[in-house]
This record gives C-alpha cells, sequence and structure tokens, in this order.
C-alpha cells in the first residue's frame, strides 16, 4: 500500500472514530500519527543529509491538527540551503500541496530561522510549539535552544497580549455574535492557546496538571479549562468536517448541519442550531472568566518593577501596580458587601484598572453564594445603585459583572436574557450583551471627548441633568425579553421594582418606567409614519407630553439603534430621529401649528429661497400650482427647497438630479416625469440593479399628473468615498436614459437571493391593510419581511396588478428585515374581496 493510500486510510478511521466517540484528544492523537507516517515516507529523499532536520511547529507541533487546517512544518538546516537540496525541498512541500494537506512550511538555515522570528510575533509563537520529527536530533535542539535563549520574555507576553486585545476587538468584544469565528472570537480556541504561550514562554510545564501543582490553576479551574476546550475543539473539528474546508466560522448555513453531525437534535423548545450556539456560548464564556485570572496572573510573574509598586488604598486593599488586591482574601466571604465595595473602589480610582487574579478568584468563588439575603441588604443594594450614579467605567464593571456571572444572581430577571438569542433579522447580539452595548453607548453620549460623534446628542445629554436614570432606563429596556409577551409591558414591573428597592426617587422611578414601556415609539414613528403630517406630531407628543421625557427617549432611541446593529446607523436615520425630536420640541413648546401653518411656513422657506435666486414671482406661483398643497405638508423644508429650486424654471421636462448625503455612503436622488404605468416599481429595479439598498422612498404624484419621488439609497459596501462620484454618475446615466423613455431593464433576469442570515432566521411576512378615516378610497398597508434585492420593485408590481396607486412610501430597512409603510389610493378596496386578493398576492411575493 503506498504511504498515500495508507494515509487516507488512517486519516478516514481517525474522523469515523471521532464521529463515533466525539472525543477530540482521540482524533488528534490518530489523525497527527497519520501525517507523521506520511511524512516519514515522503521525507525518504532527504534523509540523507547529515545537517537537517524537520520540525512540527504551530498547532502541529502541540499535537492539535484539525481536518483541514494548515500542516505547520519547519526545514531547518545547519548552513545556508543549497540549491540543489532547495529543489528537494520544494518537492516534498509540492507532494504535501498535491494531497490537499495545506502545507505552511519554513525553511532556512539555524541562523536565517533565528533572526525571521526575532522580527516576527507569529513565527516565534509557532517555534514555541515546535517538536522534533525527524533527521538531525542535535540540530534541532540546538535550533530550539537558541529560539528560547534569544526570546524577550517580557516583549514576547506583551505582544501576545496586545494581539489578543486587537483580535478581540475585530469580534466588537464579544464572542456572542451570530456567526461566531470558533478560532478567534473572545473566549475561543487562540485564547486558550494565548494561556499556553504565556506559561510556555516563561518556561513553565504547560500540562494542566502541572499548572496545578504550580499554584497558577486550581483544580476547578483546571476543570472548567478542559471543559471549555474539549467543547471547542468539538465544534471545529464537526464544522471543518461539514464545511470539507478550514471553516472556522459558525455560519448559519453550517449551524444545523454542525448540530446534525454533533447529534444534537430539535426539541424541548429550542432547534438543533440553537442547542449548539448555547454550548459554544458556555464554553466561550468559560475560558474568557478564566482568562480575567489567569493572563494577570502569567503577566505578573515577569512584572516586576512597576507591577511592584503600590500603596494601601485602606484597611482591607492595597494597590498593586494598576491592580486592586485584597490584603486577606477572605474578607468576601466575612463581610460580603465587600463583593461590591471592591467593585465601587475599582470604578473610583483612575490609577487601578483590574483586580488583582488571587483577589479576583477569591472574589469570583464568594460572589457565587450572591443570593435574597445579599439582595435584602440595603447597603449592597445603595453600591449597586452607586455604580449607575457614579457613571465613570460604567459599561467596563457591568461587562465585568456580568461575566463572572454577577449580575445575573442579584438580578434573577436578568439571568433569563444571558445569552439569550434573537431572531428578529436585524439584533446580532443575544439579549445581554445588546443591553450592555445600549448602555456603553449611553454612556459614550454623556463623554465630551466624543462628542464629535453625535453633536446634538452630546449636547441634549448635557443639559438632561444626572443620567443616571437614562443608564438605568439602557439597562432595563429589554430585560423582559424571552417571556413571551410584550417584553416593553412586562418590563415596567421590573424597572418599578428596582426604582423603589434602590432609592430613586418617584420622578425618577416614573420615567424608568415610562422609558422602559415606550423605549421603541420614537423608533417606530419616525421610520415607519409621516413625521411630515402635524397630526402624526401631535399624536405622538400626546404620548409623551413633556420636554424631559422627549430628550431621555430620543437619547435612549439613539443608543438602542446604534447598539441593536452597526448596519443600522447611518446619517439618514440619525435625520429622522432628529426632525421628529424638533417637530415635536416646538408642539410641546406651543409651536406646532396645523396642516395649514404648516403648509405656508414650508412655502414661505422656499419662496424667500427661490427670490434671492433671482426666480420671478410669477414663475414661483405657477410651481405652487403644480405641487399642490399636499406636497409642502409631505415633504421635509430641506426637501422642498432642493425640488422646487431645480424645477421652478422647468416644470414639463422630465428631470433627475442626486446628492451625496453628507458624512454618509447615501445618496438623495429625485426623479421627476410624466405619470405612467410601473414607474415606481421600475424606478426600484434600477436602484436594486446598481446594488443600492432603498432606505427611504417618498412617492408623490403632482396636480398636473407628473411624479416626483425621492429615494434615499445606500451605496454598495466595499466602496471607498473616492468610488462615490464615479457611482453617483453611472446612476444617473441610467435614471436619465429610463425618464426619457430609454430602457432595457425589464427584459432582464433578477438575482433574489436572500443573505445566509435571512434564510436561516427566515420569518413568514405580515401585511396589514387599513382603510384611512375620513378618506374614502385612501388604505394603508404595513408589510414586514426579509429583506432582498428587487423586494419593493416586486411590491409595487403587486400594487399595480390590483389597481392600486401608490401615493406615499415609507420605508424602514433593518438590516435583513424591512418594514415598510405605504398609503395608496384605490376605487377597489373598499371591497373585502379586492382586499383579500391584494394581501394574498402581496404575501406570495413576500415569500419568494
Amino acid at each position: 500500500m503506498s504511504a498515500q493510500a495508507l494515509f487516507s486510510k488512517q486519516r478516514d478511521l481517525a474522523v469515523e472514530t471521532f464521529l463515533a466517540k466525539q472525543q477530540p484528544a482521540v482524533f488528534f492523537a490518530q489523525y497527527g500519527v497519520a501525517v507523521e507516517v506520511l511524512l516519514a515516507a515522503l521525507w525518504q529523499p532527504l534523509a540523507g543529509e547529515k545537517d537537517l532536520c524537520l520540525l512540527a511547529t504551530g498547532g502541529f507541533g502541540r499535537g492539535e491538527l484539525y481536518p483541514y487546517s494548515d500542516l505547520d512544518l519547519a526545514v531547518v538546516s545547519a548552513v545556508p540551503v543549497s540549491d540543489g537540496l532547495k529543489e528537494k525541498i520544494a518537492d516534498f512541500v509540492q507532494t504535501l500541496w498535491d494531497m490537499k494537506l495545506m502545507p505552511s512550511v519554513k525553511s532556512g538555515s539555524t541562523e536565517e530561522l533565528c533572526q525571521s522570528v526575532a522580527e516576527d510575533i507569529t513565527g516565534d509563537t509557532a517555534f514555541i510549539e515546535a517538536r522534533f520529527l525527524f533527521g538531525s536530533k542535535d540540530l534541532a535542539a540546538q535550533t530550539l535552544a537558541r529560539m528560547n535563549a534569544q526570546r524577550d520574555v517580557g516583549a514576547f507576553v506583551e505582544a501576545k497580549m496586545l494581539e489578543m486585545q486587537q483580535r478581540h476587538a475585530k469580534s466588537q468584544g464579544s464572542g456572542a455574535v451570530l456567526e461566531p469565528n470558533v478560532k478567534t472570537c473572545p473566549g475561543g480556541l487562540r485564547d486558550i492557546h494565548t494561556m499556553l504561550w504565556l506559561a510556555k514562554a516563561q518556561g513553565l510545564d504547560t500540562k494542566l496538571s502541572s499548572l496545578v501543582g504550580q499554584g497558577i490553576l486550581t483544580r476547578d479551574e483546571a476543570a472548567m479549562l478542559t471543559q471549555g476546550y474539549r467543547q471547542l475543539s468539538v465544534i471545529r473539528i464537526h464544522l471543518h468536517l461539514c464545511a470539507k474546508r478550514a471553516q472556522e466560522r459558525l455560519i448559519f448555513d453550517l449551524q444545523s448541519q454542525t448540530a446534525d453531525s454533533m447529534g444534537l437534535q430539535d426539541g424541548g423548545g429550542q432547534r438543533k442550531s440553537e442547542k449548539l450556539m448555547r454550548i459554544f456560548y458556555r464554553a466561550v464564556k468559560s475560558v474568557m472568566q478564566l482568562n480575567g485570572i489567569l493572563l494577570p496572573m502569567l503577566q505578573n510573574r515577569i512584572g516586576g518593577g512597576e507591577a511592584q509598586l503600590g500603596e494601601e488604598i485602606d484597611a482591607d486593599y492595597r494597590r498593586t501596580g494598576r491592580q486592586i488586591a485584597a490584603k486577606d482574601t477572605e474578607i468576601f466571604r466575612r463581610d460580603p458587601m465587600q463583593i461590591f465595595n471592591i467593585i465601587r473602589l475599582l470604578q473610583s480610582r483612575s490609577d487601578i484598572t483590574a483586580i488583582e487574579p488571587q483577589t479576583l478568584r477569591a472574589w469570583w468563588g464568594a460572589s457565587r453564594d450572591i443570593g435574597r439575603a445579599f439582595y435584602g441588604n440595603p447597603a449592597n443594594r445603595r453600591l449597586f445603585a452607586g455604580f449607575f450614579r457614579h457613571g465613570d467605567g460604567l459599561t467596563h464593571i457591568l461587562r465585568f459583572l456580568n461575566l463572572y456571572g454577577v449580575l445575573g444572581r442579584y438580578l434573577p430577571a436578568w439571568e433569563k436574557i444571558v445569552g439569550l438569542l434573537q431572531h428578529d433579522l436585524f439584533h446580532i447580539y443575544p439579549v445581554d450583551d445588546h443591553i450592555l452595548t445600549v448602555v456603553h453607548n449611553m454612556r459614550r453620549l454623556s463623554l465630551e471627548a466624543r462628542s464629535h460623534e453625535h453633536p446634538f446628542a452630546y449636547a441634549l445629554m448635557q443639559s438632561f441633568g444626572d443620567p443616571a436614570v437614562l443608564y438605568l432606563a439602557a439597562f432595563f429596556h429589554d430585560i423582559a425579553k424571552g417571556r413571551g409577551g410584550d417584553h416593553s409591558v412586562e418590563g415596567i414591573e421590573d424597572a418599578k421594582q428596582f426604582a423603589a428597592d434602590h432609592f430613586l426617587s418617584s420622578d425618577e422611578g416614573e420615567l424608568l418606567a415610562w422609558l422602559v414601556e415606550h423605549h421603541l415609539l420614537m423608533s417606530a414613528v419616525a421610520q415607519k409614519e409621516d413625521t411630515q403630517d402635524p397630526e402624526v406630531v401631535a399624536a405622538f407628543c400626546r404620548r409623551v407630553k413633556t420636554h424631559r421625557r422627549l430628550a431621555a427617549l430620543y437619547l435612549l432611541t439613539v443608543a438602542d439603534i446604534r447598539g441593536t446593529n452597526p448596519k443600522l446607523w447611518n446619517t439618514w436615520r440619525a435625520s429622522l430621529l432628529e426632525s421628529l425630536f424638533h417637530a415635536a420640541d416646538r408642539h410641546l413648546s406651543g409651536n406646532g401649528g396645523s396642516p395649514d401653518d404648516v403648509f405656508d411656513r414650508r412655502q414661505r422657506e422656499a419662496a424667500a429661497l427661490l427670490t434671492r435666486a433671482g426666480a420671478p414671482e410669477k414663475q414661483q406661483q405657477k410651481l405652487w400650482k403644480v405641487l399642490g398643497s399636499a406636497y409642502f405638508v409631505r415633504h421635509q423644508t430641506r426637501e422642498i427647497l432642493w425640488h422646487t429650486a431645480n424645477l421652478v424654471h422647468d416644470f414639463k421636462t422630465p428631470l433627475i438630479r442626486s446628492r451625496i448625503l453628507p458624512k454618509s455612503d447615501t445618496f438623495q436622488v429625485m426623479v421627476f416625469m410624466p405619470n405612467g404605468a410601473r414607474l415606481f416599481a421600475r424606478l426600484c429595479r434600477i436602484f436594486s440593479r446598481h446594488g443600492f439598498d432603498i432606505l427611504a422612498a417618498r412617492a408623490f404624484i403632482t396636480e398636473h399628473d407628473y411624479i416626483l419621488d425621492t429615494f434615499i439609497v445606500q451605496i454598495p459596501p466595499g466602496h471607498d468615498p473616492g468610488d462615490y462620484p464615479d457611482i453617483q454618475s453611472a446612476l444617473e446615466a441610467e435614471l436619465n436614459s429610463f425618464i426619457h423613455g430609454y430602457s432595457v431593464l425589464d427584459s432582464q433576469n433578477y438575482d433574489y437571493r436572500i443573505s445566509r442570515r435571512g434564510r436561516y432566521m427566515a420569518a413568514a411576512p405580515l401585511v396589514a391593510i387599513s382603510q384611512e378615516e375620513d378618506y374614502p378610497g385612501w388604505f394603508t398597508v404595513e408589510i414586514t419581511a426579509v429583506n432582498r434585492a428587487y423586494l419593493l420593485a416586486d411590491i409595487a408590481e403587486v400594487f399595480f396588478a390590483h389597481q392600486v396607486s401608490l401615493r406615499y412610501a415609507k420605508i424602514a430597512t433593518l438590516d435583513e428585515r424591512v418594514e415598510d409603510s405605504f398609503i395608496v389610493y384605490s376605487t377597489v378596496l373598499d371591497n373585502p374581496k379586492n382586499q383579500l386578493a391584494l394581501k394574498q398576492a402581496l404575501l406570495e411575493q413576500l415569500s419568494v
């Protein structure tokens, strides 16, 4: 049997054994032996070279080779490699490539390799795992000894810690994203490797039993680390086997397959993929908990200098470097109030950034006893409320308390949302992570150093007064999710009880409960209703009632949207909220005005601009007549000024205009042309064909039967701002052809594919049709569906086919989900049969 055939047989046996027993250590051993047997055969042409050796490095070196991972090797020569030897090494490597083993091979002399790793932390890390395979043992030992001797342990540790911080930052600080990277996410396998690298660099035996014996780990921590590592390894092996490649992300398309491969099944109210993700989240959380103890402990072993400097803080604590340490670690069991008191000290001292590892270990152990008695102590409740009153470092503290399970033990309602997934197509974090991100955003709005990010919100925050109630509103706004009812309503009692127990004033308690109940109100009105309609603003204000509530709700809404999904926040959505805020502020101040007042004010503003630009008053009057009074109510002032400046001299010739909105990746586009069949749908197809996502659209018909449609469209991802003018020109060129009757678009095929997430979290579309009161023939159609290309165009086609005239569209694109509202006119929808037929046709189209 050839070496290649033997390898395939042994590899298949390793996979078969793993699938039967689910033991990663057995797989690594069997697969590692299979690879080494193959390498031994392939090394034979090089075996006669005396001053040459082959080393296993990286994952292969530590005996952790996954099914499709790179095969890390090093070919070491005592002297620079000759041309003849280079050819033999190249043949050796090529054979590995031919067998699809993905070799990653470093080759060179001892001198060359030592120089290389001295300048490359990744290469140095690979060699810290190195072990001898074949060739000269003496050369291998000499090379590794030289590398170990030249390594600056302090610099190595610092570099690996920085590398980990950067890796975590790329994952947005959380391993709990919906498609996590098993290897590199916070708490993933790479974090475990980092712990072991820091230990190995210091000459420690990295067997867990040895680390326990050396006091680095306790037995319980070693068991936690073993379990977390085993779970993550099992998932990664299955993920590779399902993908048949080195796939490290648990993407939606592979979550169900991986769960199947692991033997998980639907049941107990959870899909098998959800069970898989819960296993994953628990594993990464345990690794992150241990990170907080073990990494600082390993750092402190080589810290010297600053780590030895300190001072006494009070009778119970001292500062050591930038860490706080208990003089007696039994203090947390003797006096449980110290569990929160040490957090208070950490929050109040800018020169302290962490808890000393041994102290943290004792604190964590004592915190597991938190229960009703702890909550019943008023001193503990005052300390917890104080975290929000103080504000500084609040997000860091809450994330820390959540990581170690303290929030869930202190507030049982919190425990129910830890790791709770949100299958709504636009939240990308579990509920607890989302809430803490919203708290982070709210805190950020109060910081002068971050005022440039949202100047208006910062100014509003500064005038609000004590922001503690805003931080608490962010903390409680989604705490009742997952209970089966309306979380906004069910969370009211949680907020009221907390306020009563934690010494909030009656005004603070009332505002907190109101914000929890209405935290979705402003977002819904701004994105789904016509906020240019004074009646919409008046209805909104009847629920808000006061300026203070309005300011608080605006700030909470901004923080909430920005913490839901980075894709949701953009200049356009910010402008919607700010416009509603100002309109409501005027109304609450008694300056809102009736529809006639709004019409007069906006028309005067447009007339003033046109007069300054030299447009004759007679021409202006003709334009006002063509546009009609409804135009001024339906459009914002800045849109009116833009439209009228372009139309005042000629409102008969078709026209398109576009402009790039400031500091954003969005265009605003206006289309003016004679009305005709299916125009709105065909325009939407043009935008979709260019890859634009339609964020908002206003369909308007003038008094002389022209369309004046305005769109906000988002530029396709992956483009630099320098590309925007070219993208704009290409779009305008096609739109100009269209308005003059030249278009071949309708004869083309369209790609209706939806995203992985949309397929995985497919939600049934919803359609609601309601008649406008006091306006015969006018209806509101509300649609919720999974987002996809050409969706808006297809909806418009259905309207046309059912004799429904689209007059106004309010589009809310929430990442993978759309929540659209249309005002339509039809003489046939009064008939229930026709209304039902329209609804059925829309549902069929939305299900494509």
